[in-house]
């Protein structure tokens, strides 16, 4: 609570009306009826989904936070941007070192025209959980647990380009990484999901001893065997950063691609030994039986590793619609379907497959190589829908993994 006790003028009620109308327009969620102006007290109380106290602001602070909401914008749920301020969401290694970095100010640093700090959350960071529909009618916004970089500008007009800000950002945490060995990560605002938000609901119903569906009972499958692809698949659900995360889902499709093009291989040369002539081999026999050796060879190379696959290990109609929606009406354009289906031709799915295994070895070495040295080739997916792509190679990982887990010992 403000220790302003300043009267607020008549001018001043007129100011903050008006402040509210815009706010109104800018935010769909509030009404008017959601500020609250106390005359005693010379503040603005600002409600906020499930909380009964919401924001307090004096009267200044409220024309302040009405000016910097003027450019509010926020960039990839993880960076929200005012006119003169800037957030980044982080995480920490741990809850213990995040708390100790919003009560103090060590990592303080100033450059030219700004001014860098590790802080705990603002109420923008509130607003564009509002805007990105990421609460809770009961709980609310849930914003206080996130910790931020705030970047303050002395000028709206020294504010940084999206990627200069980035630049700064990663130099800003090589630094502190690099001094102090605490380490984070950039994340951004939780995704609110219905489904999941009724299956926690659910949980808490069974523990309070109400009688829930069967059906909706969590039942896990028996335990696979391990293999190194599951840990590869637990730390990119565990890593924060997109580029990384896709990584080692890649890595796990190149953990199994060997293994998918030697059964191939095997049974097609199984299948030439059935052959009566292998009884008497001609010329042509043994050449053929080169010629399949040279072809598998030929798919061991990297652009053909991911085909192998994402042909074999898993049902693409099934998760096709994982995909980022310009990478399906990519695909679906080029092999002329309005959808895939079961019906689909063979020769179509195949097509499909190697279009989508294109886009995933072309968007890797997008982000293995260095800028320097990459040339794109036009098939990389869009940084916009990188996120997307990932929840699709998580679900592809995990299918890749029960089908290597299905196979007789002497295939793996």
């Amino acid at each position: 609570m403000s220790d302003n006790k300043t009267r607020i003028s008549e001018e001043n009620i007129l100011e903050i009306q008006e402040c509210i109308k815009r706010l109104c327009k800018k935010v769909s969620y509030y009404t008017e009826d959601l500020f609250e102006i106390e005359l005693g007290d010379a503040e603005i109380y600002i409600q906020m989904p499930g909380e009964e106290e919401g924001f307090s602001l004096t009267i200044e602070e409220f024309i302040e936070f009405d000016w910097q909401m003027d450019k509010f914008n926020i960039i990839n749920q993880g960076r929200i941007q005012t006119t003169t301020l800037t957030y980044q969401i982080i995480k920490a290694e741990t809850e213990d070192l995040e708390f100790y970095l919003k009560s103090t100010s060590d990592f303080y640093q100033e450059i030219e025209g700004a001014e860098l700090s590790i802080v705990g959350s603002p109420i923008y960071l509130a607003i564009a959980c509002i805007l990105l529909d990421s609460y809770h009618d009961d709980f609310g916004t849930g914003y206080q647990s996130y910790t931020v970089i705030q970047i303050e500008y002395d000028d709206k007009r020294n504010k940084l380009s999206n990627e200069h800000e980035s630049d700064l950002i990663y130099s800003y945490l090589f630094e502190i990484a690099d001094t102090t060995g605490f380490v984070f990560y950039l994340s951004k605002i939780r995704d609110n999901d219905p489904e999941l938000a009724e299956k926690i609901e659910i949980l808490f119903a069974k523990e309070e001893g109400d009688n829930s569906d069967p059906e909706e009972e969590i039942v896990l499958k028996p335990l696979l065997n391990y293999s190194d692809a599951m840990r590869l698949y637990v730390s990119g659900l565990q890593t924060h950063d997109k580029e990384l995360r896709l990584l080692n889902f890649y890595k796990i499709f190149e953990y199994f691609a060997p293994i998918v093009i030697s059964i191939d291989s095997y049974n097609l040369l199984s299948k030439k030994l059935d052959s009566p002539i292998v009884l008497n081999p001609n010329r042509d026999y043994l050449k053929s039986i080169f010629e399949l050796v040279n072809s598998t060879n030929q798919r061991l190379k990297d652009n053909e590793l991911i085909k192998s696959v994402i042909n074999e290990c898993f049902d693409m109609v099934e998760l096709f619609d994982y995909l980022p929606e310009s990478i399906k009406k990519k695909v679906l354009g080029i092999v002329k379907e309005k959808k895939l289906t079961y019906k689909t031709g063979k020769e179509k799915l195949t097509q499909a497959c190697n279009i989508i295994a294109s886009t995933i070895y072309s968007t890797r070495n997008q982000v293995v190589h260095a800028k320097s040295n990459f040339e794109a080739t036009g098939d990389e997916c869009p940084a916009r829908d990188l996120e997307q792509l990932n929840i699709f190679m998580r679900e592809a990982s995990a299918r890749t993994i029960r089908w290597y887990s299905k196979l007789p010992d002497y295939q793996k």
